[in-house]
């Protein structure tokens, strides 16, 4: 098999994405729960309990383990396509942003600064991970997946341009004046990183079942 370390890669990586997305799911349910005065009925007021609390753990732990997972995956994919080294580099500075957002929370500016710094390393850890797999199925001469790649591609951009009309907007009118001048514009740059993501992970899969299928072949 001419690209074995990238198979086992992006098999890991679809696995960390899926944990990614069962942690994402149980916190939005944590979060609706444990909202005060949002009540199902009289007997039921949803508060932090124990339960809620031994969830948000459980949140954290698959987070984290989908982070090592994913880090773990690049990594491996990275000794076959040197493209994916730049997503390792990213994925690294993302986490460390991460850390750093929670330490400068109550200092907007600080705080604007990292989440800034944090989008542009999301950025470059799809990218190149995409790029990744256009080069393996260039070489493997698979012109869908990288035309498929391509239109992931155009979906990012748009997103970006309506995420830095955001951000001027904000940075002109001020964080609170500008969220209602800026809503229609992060409202589609939300549906666009939904999108987004949503493509990032059904190209993985592809980009997996691309080299699963020429292992099987060969």
């Amino acid at each position: 098999m001419k690209y074995p370390n990238a198979a086992k890669g992006l098999h890991i990586m679809v696995v960390a994405q899926t944990v990614a997305m069962i942690a994402s799911i149980i916190a939005v349910l944590v979060s609706f729960f444990a909202l005060p005065g949002i009540r199902i009925d009289e007997l039921l007021d949803y508060t932090f309990s124990a339960g809620n609390i031994l969830l948000l753990i459980l949140v954290v732990t698959l987070y984290l383990a989908a982070f090592i997972l994913e880090i773990f995956g690049i990594r491996l994919a990275s000794k076959d396509e040197p493209a994916f080294k730049v997503s390792l580099y990213a994925i690294i500075a993302a986490i460390i942003l991460t850390v750093l957002s929670a330490f400068f929370y109550e200092n907007r500016t600080v705080s604007y600064l990292i989440s800034i710094g944090g989008d542009v390393a999301q950025f470059f850890l799809i990218h190149y991970i995409i790029h990744g797999i256009m080069h393996i199925s260039d070489h493997l001469g698979r012109p869908e997946i990288t035309k498929r790649g391509k239109m992931i591609f155009r979906v990012i951009y748009i997103g970006i341009i309506f995420e830095v009309v955001v951000r001027v907007i904000e940075i002109i009118f001020g964080t609170e004046r500008a969220e209602s001048i800026a809503r229609p514009f992060d409202v589609i740059a939300n549906i666009m990183k939904s999108a987004e993501y949503i493509l990032f992970l059904i190209y993985v899969v592809k980009g997996n079942q691309m080299l699963r299928k020429m292992e099987a072949e060969s």
